[in-house]
């Protein structure tokens, strides 16, 4: 066997290359010739080379690629219990893997394979957050339907996670695009407006000149620009669709007292703080003009820490800031106050609340209203008498359940909440997201009528030219077709034009996987049954607030309606550190420098740029374009291979830590699994048939294990347990791959006598192979192919199966882990 490291053999020249007189040009093709033609592996050729090579490596993935990626389609039986649903949050779809893509990914396959060796039956669903704005600029910029853009780069990350080596249940894809999906999520909108939980109102909201659509204020930075595109946000008032999450702000901060506080940790505090200590109620009032008609687009939403007391409101002041504040309403401009045209009523009494805007009162933080109580405060009784405000002590309610449950008789809009709790802004003005099904109707006037559910999808209408981004727009050109659609109560009306936030996409997704096939319903409950909730949910420590706040609502929600067996969709949390890349600027200008503009001064402490040898601030940051510190995961897994990859960015650092990417880490990484595939080709020589007859007996040998150092039996199961403790309960998978390092050194000292005949050294080996497949499978799957080959002392395993369908080592449970306990000393 030739490599193409070695000179070409001049026979082979003349009869392969004739013509080939360029020596370079004929490497390159011998080189591609025997990637082609010649076997270098042991699963094909039955021989186990020595090292483990280049080429070596890429067969090994290419041989077995299709083997790892098909992992999930098990002949193990369907029912088999317990069952783990491992989930992975899914992403956006913009062209390319990013290095933090290749780690939630490489994490969540770990934990569905170590469970499937565990025995269980593992649901590890991949699904695509397809809508958005990045793909509707994108397609702008191009001149191509988004929906063009988005399949294929679908299409594109799909071959890069198979490259990855990830076993994802494929037959349980999901596109939040494609209409037999976000016709389920219209749907979805359609129940939360049935039970009285989407309204429109006027609001003043962050408007993104550039890329024209609303933003959530969590989706500006602290100097107030889009988290996008970069420009300021400009504050204008305009009719939006909101959720009134706030309508579950007390059964979702209680519902944290239901998760596991040691799985959770810092996420319940995260969650609470985003909710708020629900110690006060939120009142829906109507208001009306000075006529007494109602102002049906202008209901006023108060909130009181003294709800027992609402009966006895006298006035209500409002923020400067608050949407009421128009000139249309002023009446009255006094002193540092104004006072207003239009008026609350207040539904417990039925009297009319005047409104003030204060320029002097102290609203909070949270707050743009103040309900004023003359008996239990002395400033409100005092504002009361310089106004003239004439009021008449009303009921004291004895207790929150009577209010609420007189709230209920008279059909009020209230809830318990926090003062800081928002209702959820859904309305985005772009075309590239779930069109809302609803049809504002004009044969009884103009109002708001959800579609039928028999008529969904309402689909996205077609682009017959795609608007450009310099336009002079309102941000309502999505409705680039017929703007009629058909009402339930048989009038016709125009068409909303704005489509929802994509959480309201990802919010849910995680319950379509489970019946992702259905046609009549979002999901059935009995598919539910057994799978919820999910086992363990990976993603990055970002979207551990408002991605899971609205998830778990939804949850909530769908309980509530007996949808769902569970009041909580997440068991347990993973939520990783991100990749960062070293990036350089220049001191006086902050300008990011490319890693060719930039080298190491000579005393090889400091980087300074090439061009003007001035020292460089350096640090580690999210990988960005712009500032030219990114790396690409396909350049990775072409240099150094899929499993090697998967290694590197496992070892060392913790997935709940911040991980600084260096190829560096390849050099410990290579090293390793050169010295497994040399203990295997040792193992393999000397247990090969040709030597049976010198097997000795195996006592001596596994005494010998066990006498030599200190790595006996005892030490065997600690290892064992500890791998196992930081799969199942900590997730330090760096930990478990550095017990594994040592395992490997260990059994590399032994001598060929323990090597050839123990059982015990089998078994330690074989163990490690078996452990190591979760997270190198292809690699695990050719030693495994080799340690079959020999004669065995151990009937332990299935010889006749691959390593992904052994079971996990058992572990002895009377053994103890030992503790070790240190105390500080000042």
């Amino acid at each position: 066997m030739y490599h193409c490291t070695k000179e070409i053999p001049k026979k082979f020249m003349k009869t392969k290359f004739l013509g080939l007189k360029n020596s370079k040009i004929a490497t390159l093709t011998y080189s591609y010739f025997l990637s082609r033609h010649v076997r270098f592996i042991f699963s094909k050729t039955g021989v186990w080379a020595e090292q483990y090579t280049v080429n070596q490596r890429k067969e090994v993935e290419e041989f077995w690629k299709g083997t790892v990626t098909n992992d999930h389609v098990s002949s193990r039986e369907k029912q088999l219990q317990p069952s783990s649903y491992i989930l992975s949050m899914f992403p956006y779809p913009s062209g390319k893997l990013h290095m933090g893509h290749v780690r939630v990914y490489t994490i969540s396959d770990v934990m569905a394979r170590y469970k499937r060796l565990k025995g269980h039956q593992v649901i590890h669903p991949m699904g695509w957050d397809a809508f958005g704005l990045p793909a509707e600029n994108a397609a702008i910029e191009r001149g191509i339907q988004p929906s063009e853009w988005t399949l294929s780069n679908i299409k594109a990350m799909k071959e890069q996670l198979l490259q990855l080596g990830c076993s994802f249940d494929w037959d349980r894809e999901v596109t939040t695009c494609n209409e037999d999906y976000y016709r389920w999520t219209q749907h979805i909108f359609i129940m939360l407006h049935q039970a009285g939980l989407v309204y429109q109102k006027m609001a003043p909201v962050n408007y993104d000149p550039v890329d024209k659509t609303v933003l959530a204020d969590e989706q500006i930075d602290e100097e107030g620009r889009s988290w996008r595109s970069g420009v300021e946000v400009q504050k204008v008032l305009c009719k939006q669709w909101y959720v009134r999450t706030t309508a579950y702000s007390k059964s979702l901060y209680d519902g944290l007292n239901e998760v596991d506080e040691e799985l959770w940790r810092d996420i319940i505090s995260l969650q609470r703080n985003w909710i708020g200590q629900c110690d006060g109620v939120r009142f829906q009032f109507q208001t009306c003009s000075g006529d007494q008609s109602r102002n049906r687009d202008e209901d006023i939403s108060i909130f009181t820490k003294h709800p027992l007391h609402i009966a006895n409101l006298s006035h209500i002041l409002l923020s400067p800031n608050h949407t009421l504040n128009r000139k249309k309403f002023y009446k009255v401009c006094l002193y540092m106050c104004l006072c207003l045209n239009i008026q609350a009523v207040n539904p417990f009494t039925g009297r009319l609340i005047p409104l003030f805007v204060s320029f002097t009162h102290s609203f909070g933080e949270f707050l743009d209203h103040h309900l004023a109580f003359p008996m239990i405060n002395k400033q409100d009784n005092q504002f009361a008498s310089e106004m003239g405000i004439l009021f008449k002590p009303g009921e004291t309610f004895e207790s929150l359940n009577n209010l609420l449950k007189r709230t209920e008789e008279l059909k009020i809009g209230s809830h318990v909440t926090s003062e800081k709790a928002r209702d959820w802004l859904i309305s985005r003005q772009r075309y590239w997201g779930t069109p809302i099904p609803i049809v504002h109707c004009k044969k009884y006037g103009v109002r708001a009528v959800p579609v039928s559910l028999n008529d969904l999808p309402v689909k996205l209408p077609p682009y017959s030219s795609l608007p450009n981004n310099d336009d002079d727009d309102d941000g309502d050109n999505n409705n680039n077709g017929d703007d009629d659609g058909e009402c339930d109560c048989d009038g016709y009306g125009e068409r909303e034009t704005d489509t929802m936030d994509t959480f309201v996409d990802s919010s849910w997704y995680f319950l379509r996987y489970l019946d992702a096939k259905n046609l009549d319903v979002p999901f059935r409950r009995s598919r539910l049954e057994g799978c919820l909730p999910v086992d363990l949910y990976i993603g990055g420590k970002e979207h551990a607030i408002m991605h899971l706040y609205y998830a778990r609502f939804l949850h909530h929600f769908f309980h509530d309606l007996n949808l769902t067996p569970c009041k909580e969709p997440f068991r347990n949390l993973l939520t990783q550190g991100m990749v960062l890349g070293q990036s350089h600027k220049t001191s006086d200008t902050n300008r990011y420098l490319r890693a060719d503009e930039v080298t190491l001064s000579q005393d090889n402490k400091t980087y300074i740029e090439k061009a003007t040898n001035k020292p460089l601030k350096t640090c580690w940051e999210k990988m960005s374009k712009s500032k030219h510190n990114g790396v690409d995961p396909q350049s990775i897994m072409d240099e150094y291979g899929c499993d090697s990859t998967r290694l590197a960015i496992l070892a060392n650092v913790s997935p709940k830590s911040d991980r600084q990417w260096s190829n560096e880490i390849f050099v410990g990484v290579l090293r390793w699994q050169r010295r497994l595939w040399a203990l295997a080709h040792k193992f393999i020589s000397l247990r090969s048939p040709s030597l049976v007859n010198n097997l000795r007996r195996p006592s001596t040998p596994d005494n010998d294990l066990a006498n030599d150092g200190d790595d006996g039996n005892d030490d065997d199961d600690d290892r064992r347990k500890k791998i196992s403790f930081h799969l199942e309960r900590t997730f330090l998978l760096s930990t478990s791959l550095s017990r594994m390092q040592m395992l490997s050194t260990i059994l590399s000292k032994y001598p060929e006598s323990v090597i050839r005949s123990s059982p015990m050294f089998e078994r330690t080996l074989c163990d490690l192979v078996i452990v190591l497949s979760p997270f190198a499978p292809m690699f695990a799957l050719e030693l495994w192919e080799g340690l079959k080959s020999v004669n065995h002392t151990e009937e332990h395993y299935d010889w006749n199966s691959n390593v992904l369908k052994q079971k996990w080592p058992e572990v002895n449970d009377d053994f103890r882990l030992p503790m070790s306990v240190k105390v500080g000393f000042l």
